[in-house]
């Protein structure tokens, strides 16, 4: 399973620096902190994108995320994992035209994807000689994400939103709050 799931990542990298390399004019990176819903929890993003035939409204971006402290209740015990996940999706950029420059510097994203889970989550109770998978390396949970971004300068944004997993595997929903920071590097599109 670990193999399968390792081959398919490489892939997926594979596909989207081809897709890079073809649209060598940018590249999007991010870092965003998390707030999760869950008391205690948090978490961080690391991701690069980029737009799709020079139209900045439609996306595509790969991340790297972390959640420290999700809790799942089990047997009466409180049991806090990490979820660590590659995020792949899709995303659509509204940008408001406006005479005022402050409405012009914003823009709304609203972004559909998924997390494949890298690592396995699982608890053993040695008395009971019973073991319990939370979550398995491979596993794909569906997200949607919805941000504003208020862009700083041609390179740089700012950006918050909400991110929710309708089912993160064994875990139920998962949601979180994000602010984070981007910097294209290259010419984007559509400046």
């Amino acid at each position: 399973m670990r193999s399968n799931t390792m081959r398919w990542l490489i892939q997926i990298g594979a596909l989207l620096l081809t897709m890079v390399s073809l649209q060598s004019h940018a590249v999007e990176t991010s870092v965003q902190l998390h707030k999760v819903d869950q008391e205690g929890s948090y978490g961080y993003s690391l991701a690069i994108g980029d737009d799709f035939f020079d139209k900045p409204e439609f996306n595509w971006q790969i991340a790297y995320s972390r959640v420290e402290d999700a809790n799942i209740r089990w047997n009466d015990d409180d049991i806090d994992f990490s979820l660590d996940t590659i995020d792949v999706a899709l995303s659509y950029r509204y940008f408001p035209k406006s005479y005022n420059k402050f409405i012009n510097s914003l823009s709304f994203e609203f972004q559909l994807g998924a997390g494949i889970v890298l690592t396995e989550n699982k608890f053993t109770w040695p008395d009971l000689q019973e073991e319990k998978f939370f979550s398995e390396q491979g596993d794909i949970n569906p997200f949607i994400a919805v941000a504003m971004h208020k862009e700083l300068t041609r390179k740089t944004s700012v950006h918050f939103g909400v991110k929710h997993y309708p089912s993160y595997s064994e875990f139920d929903d998962v949601s979180s709050i994000f602010i984070g920071f981007t910097y294209n590097f290259g010419r984007k599109s559509g400046y």
